[in-house]
C-alpha cells in the first residue's frame, strides 16, 4: 500500500488516542508573541526556509509528480516540479536547496523516496523537474521526512519507516548509508550550538521523544520523552527547541511547544490542525510553521511589548498610541504604483522630549504592516528644503512644527510629512503624513492594519514614536474595493 510519510505520522499521532483530526481554528500564541499568515496560492506541503527576503515552501497533494516548490518574494515562481509527497528542506549557503520526497513506489512515479538538490533556488526563474535532480538514487529512502546540512557530515535525512526500522541517512558524495539506525517514525532534525544532533522519534507506543545524538551518531540520552507528538524541531534566538506536531491536552488542536535549556516545556501556540515542518527566521526572531492543508504558512514572532505587532516589523519599542488615527488608501484595485495614502492624528510621547525632536536633521519613518507583513517602510532622510528640487524639510523659528515635501515622486510615494507640537500640552505632537504614486496593497483578508510614525532616527528604540491599529470593526473598503478607510 502506498502511504505519503505525512499520514504515517499523523496516523502515528492519532492511534496515540487523539479524537480524530480537529478542525481548523484561530491560531493563538503564548504571552510575549504574535501571530501573522503568508497566504500562499495552494495547499502547502513539505518543507519551508527563508533566506533574505524569499521564503521557498512546498505546494499540492500527495499524488504522482502532483507536487511543487515555489519561492515567494516580491513575485511568486515555481523553482521546481514533478514530487509525490514532499518531506523537509535544508539550504546551503549557495543557495542549492535540499528537499527530500517519498512516494516514488507509485505506479507511474518518475521518482521519489530520495533526496534531491535543487540549484540556484533563490534566483533561479524556471522550473526544473525533480527527475535528475536526485543526490542518490530512487528509492534509497523510502519513508524520506526531513533534512539537514550538517558542516562535515555532509545531508543527514530521517527515513520514518516504521517500528524498528527508522533510521537516519547520511548522504554524501553521491552515497546513502546509515547514520543511526533503530528508530520508529523517525521526524525532525536539528543541530544544537554545541554540535549536539536532535533526532524527533515517534515510537512504537506512539509517543513523541527528541533524542540526543553526538556528531559522530553516538546515542547521548533525551531532551523530551513521552510528547503527545513530534514532527520537527527548531532552536530560537532564546536556546529554545521548538517542537512541532503535538496536541492539546483535550486534543482540540495542533501545537507547537517550547523546551527550555533547563528542561520546561511550555506551549508556543495552539490552533493548528496539524503543525509540520518549521523553519526559525533570526534575523526577525519568528518560526515559520506550515499545517495541514492550509494555504499559508503560519509565523509566530516576537512581540514583547503585546500590541500585535511582531518585533521586527516596529520602527521603535514602546510606541504611543496615536490618538484620533485616519488611515485612508485609494486606488488600491488599479494597477500597482499609483496608490495614494493619508495617515494623520495625534500622540502624547514623553516630555520632555529625549532626545529632542529634530526631524529637520534626523528625518522620519513612516511604516505599515498588515496580517501579511510589512507593506511600507519608508525612510525620509533629514536636511533642509532645497528649492531646486522642492524636497526637503521647513522649520518654524520657534522650533515647534517641522513640515517635509518631495517634488521628486516621494519617498516610496511618500510626499508629505507635517509635524506640529503644542506648546499648551506638553508632549503632545500632531502630525499628517502623505503619499501618492506609491503601493500600499492591503486587503480586507490582511487587517488589522498597523501604522507607525517615527520621529527620533529611523533606528529609534526610546519611544519617539506613535502607532495606531485598526482591525476589521474600525476600518472600511469601498464597495468596489478601491478605497480603505480606518478610522
Amino acid at each position: 500500500m502506498t502511504v505519503d510519510r505525512r499520514s504515517v505520522l499523523l496516523l502515528a499521532v492519532a492511534l496515540g488516542g487523539l479524537p480524530g483530526e480537529p478542525a481548523r481554528a484561530q491560531i493563538v500564541a503564548a504571552p510575549g508573541y504574535t501571530v501573522h499568515s503568508i497566504t500562499t496560492p495552494g495547499m502547502v506541503q513539505g518543507g519551508v526556509v527563508r533566506s533574505g527576503n524569499a521564503t521557498l515552501v512546498g505546494q499540492g497533494t500527495f499524488g504522482v509528480g502532483t507536487e511543487t516548490i515555489l519561492r515567494l518574494d516580491t513575485d511568486t515562481t515555481t523553482i521546481a516540479t514533478g514530487f509525490n509527497s514532499l518531506g523537509g528542506f535544508d539550504i546551503d549557503s549557495a543557495g542549492t536547496l535540499y528537499v527530500a520526497d517519498n512516494g516514488g513506489d507509485q505506479p507511474g512515479a518518475a521518482t521519489g523516496d530520495t533526496l534531491f538538490a535543487i540549484p540556484n533556488a533563490l534566483t533561479r526563474t524556471d522550473a526544473v523537474p525533480a527527475a535528475g535532480r536526485e543526490v542518490v538514487p530512487k528509492g534509497s529512502i523510502p519513508f524520506a521526512q526531513d533534512v539537514l546540512l550538517v558542516p562535515g557530515t555532509g545531508v543527514l535525512v530521517t527515513d520514518a519507516a516504521g517500528p524498528g526500522a527508522g533510521r537516519v541517512v547520511r548522504v554524501q558524495g553521491g552515497t546513502a548509508a546509515d547514520f543511526i539506525t533503530g528508530l520508529d517514525y523517525a521526524a525532525g532534525l536539528a543541530l544544537e550550538s554545541d554540535g549536539t544532533l536532535l533526532v524527533g522519534n515517534v515510537d512504537a507506543s506512539f509517543k513523541g521523544n527528541i533524542l540526543k545524538y553526538t556528531s559522530g551518531g553516538m546515542a547521548a540520552g533525551s531532551l523530551a520523552t513521552n510528547l503527545s507528538g513530534t514532527f520537527d524541531q527548531v532552536l530560537d534566538s532564546d536556546g529554545n527547541v521548538l517542537v512541532s506536531g503535538g496536541m492539546t491536552a483535550d486534543g482540540s488542536s495542533s501545537t507547537v511547544i517550547a523546551i527550555a535549556p533547563d528542561g520546561m516545556i511550555t506551549e508556543r501556540a495552539h490552533g493548528f490542525v496539524f503543525s509540520t515542518e518549521m523553519y526559525f527566521d533570526a534575523a526577525r526572531n519568528e518560526v515559520l510553521v506550515l499545517d495541514a492543508n492550509a494555504s499559508a504558512i503560519t509565523a509566530i514572532c516576537r512581540d514583547r511589548d503585546g500590541n500585535g505587532v511582531c518585533d521586527a516589523d516596529q520602527a521603535c519599542t514602546g510606541p504611543a498610541t496615536v490618538m484620533g488615527p485616519k488611515l485612508r488608501i485609494s486606488r488600491l484595485t488599479t494597477p500597482p504604483g499609483d496608490d495614494t495614502l493619508a495617515f494623520s492624528g495625534t500622540m502624547q510621547l514623553p516630555f520632555p522630549f529625549s532626545p529632542p525632536l529634530d526631524p529637520l536633521t534626523k528625518g522620519a519613518r513612516v511604516l505599515l504592516v498588515d496580517a501579511a507583513g510589512t507593506v511600507l517602510d519608508a525612510t525620509i532622510p533629514g536636511g533642509a528644503f532645497d528649492p531646486a528640487t522642492k524636497t526637503g524639510w521647513k522649520t518654524t523659528g520657534a522650533g515647534t512644527a517641522w513640515s517635509y515635501r518631495n517634488g521628486s515622486g516621494g519617498v516610496l510615494g511618500i510626499v508629505k510629512v507635517i509635524v506640529k507640537t503644542v506648546p499648551k500640552t506638553p508632549g503632545l505632537v500632531k502630525f499628517d503624513v502623505g503619499g501618492k504614486n506609491g503601493r500600499y496593497p492591503v486587503t480586507s483578508s490582511q487587517l488589522p492594519v498597523t501604522a507607525t510614525l517615527v520621529l527620533d532616527a529611523p533606528t529609534a528604540t526610546t519611544g519617539q514614536c506613535g502607532a495606531a491599529i485598526w482591525d476589521q470593526t474600525s476600518c472600511i473598503f469601498a464597495s468596489s474595493g478601491a478605497t480603505l478607510r480606518c478610522r
